[in-house]
């Protein structure tokens, strides 16, 4: 059976969002008018909640089927976290807390506080904003935009992507910038980068950023991005 997808007719914002948890059915929603088949991903989040995956183990294991699932969509919606706010919000829920706090809360209100004995949940990672930075804290656009990136033309391989979400201070680092649009600097500063420690992955992409200022690093190929990577992490090393 094919679950049609829906958005919010209002964005959520902060001081809604507990609200919005505790009572969903009062949420208005519209739905979206092109044809998307969530029972895919359906199925995996139900397989994923029973096996208790948490975690980043949930990004490596999820970021094929929600990029598979969604990358028919025009922009458009894709841009729209009206859309994102209902995934997170009322039709998987309980994804944003396995994720980023380990387990679900008995009322949403305690997965906000802090001092509970869990991690404290960031109510971005529920709603997102529109920016290139609020799609990078989306539980599900997060997952959707950086293998979109990734991949470019060729969506057969999310080998790199996966990798990718082992490393948060890279991601991070990536959807939070300008050249994190660009398909080849995400690919490669992901197999150059990925394995090192936080702060050199951090070191690392500061220098880059600061560089974009004085090269135009989308005009530069592969190899001369490779090169000028690896002239960096010898800076850094």
């Amino acid at each position: 059976m094919i679950e049609e997808l829906f958005r919010l007719k209002t964005p959520l914002i902060n001081n809604g969002l507990i609200s919005a948890l505790r009572y969903p059915d009062s949420i208005s929603v519209e739905k979206v008018n092109y044809e998307v088949d969530l029972s895919d991903l359906s199925k995996l989040i139900d397989q994923l909640i029973l096996e208790n995956v948490t975690g980043s183990n949930l990004d490596a294991r999820l970021v094929e089927c929600v990029h598979k699932t969604f990358k028919s969509l025009p922009a458009h919606i894709l841009t729209d976290m009206r859309m994102w706010h209902w995934l997170c919000v009322i039709r998987y829920p309980n994804i944003p807390w396995l994720r980023w706090r380990g387990s679900i809360p008995v009322d949403p209100e305690d997965g906000f506080t802090v001092g509970t004995g869990k991690k404290h949940v960031p109510s971005l990672r529920f709603l997102g904003t529109s920016s290139i930075n609020g799609h990078g804290r989306n539980t599900f656009s997060r997952l959707f935009f950086a293998a979109e990136r990734m991949l470019e033309n060729d969506h057969s391989d999310y080998t790199l992507v996966k990798k990718l979400f082992t490393s948060q201070e890279l991601h991070l680092g990536l959807s939070d910038r300008e050249f994190g649009l660009i398909p080849k600097i995400n690919r490669i500063l992901t197999a150059k980068l990925v394995e090192l420690p936080d702060n050199k992955v951090r070191i690392a992409i500061r220098k880059l950023n600061s560089l974009g200022g004085s090269i135009c690093l989308d005009l530069l190929s592969e190899e001369q991005l490779e090169q000028l990577i690896d002239l960096q992490g010898k800076e850094v090393a």
